[in-house]
């Protein structure tokens, strides 16, 4: 009962009176407005028909309002930090902008020819992973490697270290977007989680990421402040603390 945890629950709150009031007005509305709301209303389970009711529709408008916004902007900060660390691979990312795009802004038509685009950003979310952590509850009891886990307790996998494992990648603390040329081993690479309950904005958020880096890569670079210390943050993601401090050439 701290004033913070009051503070949260305040405005956590008020956001969902505002999402549950935007959901009603929807489900009034014929109309297809194009957005993320709208498509989630017209979901329909693939093997039953059935659409999500109010209370699946709050919850999946939640997560993308929430972890939307900050997951990806922490990827493309981290992705200029390395860009900045490893100019050769700016090089290459800029040939093949220049190459296909010519100076244009790119359209989601576009991506599937933006490779080493795409395997940047693999390599820089499998060092640093936004969802750095991921927690499961366990409907039952289990057993895993040997450790009993009695039902509804918190069972947390680390993407951070999955991703850094010597026994699953080559050179883990390396920078070498190269390595998306091959498929990662399953269960290796898990930047959205894995499974069923697998992140639901995956493709969007890796197509969004896509597109933001490749308009800013034909315009500008970032060099890291000479000095700049970059310290972790762990916290709900992993974030650079105090920020990353670059210059815009």
């Amino acid at each position: 009962p701290t004033r913070e945890n009051r503070r949260f629950r305040r405005a956590l709150t008020t956001l969902d009176t505002v999402v549950v009031r935007m959901i009603a007005e929807r489900r009034k509305s014929t109309t297809d407005r194009g957005d993320l709301l709208s498509m989630l209303i017209g979901a329909r389970d693939a093997e039953t028909g059935e659409s999500m009711d109010d209370r699946q529709l709050r919850d999946e408008a939640m997560t993308i309002l929430l972890a939307g916004h900050e997951t990806t902007a922490n990827a493309l900060i981290f992705t200029w930090l390395l860009l900045s660390r490893y100019p050769a691979a700016l090089r290459e990312l800029r040939a093949e902008l220049a190459q296909e795009l010519g100076g244009r802004n790119p359209t989601a038509d576009d991506l599937p020819k933006l490779t080493q685009t795409r395997r940047i950003l693999q390599e820089a979310m499998r060092l640093y992973p936004p969802a750095w952590i991921i927690g499961r509850s366990a409907k039952g009891p289990d057993q895993i490697g040997g450790y009993e886990i009695p039902a509804r307790s918190i069972v947390f996998v680390s993407p951070y270290v999955v991703h850094r494992h010597p026994e699953l990648w080559s050179d883990p603390e390396g920078f070498d977007p190269q390595r998306f040329a091959r498929e990662p081993p399953r269960g290796a690479y898990l930047p959205f989680g894995a499974g069923p309950r697998m992140c639901i904005g995956n493709g969007f958020a890796s197509m969004e990421a896509e597109l933001v880096l490749a308009t800013m890569a034909q315009r500008v670079r970032f060099e890291l402040v000479p000095g700049a210390d970059v310290e972790l943050d762990p916290s709900i993601t992993l974030r650079p603390r105090n920020g990353v401090r670059m210059r815009i050439r």
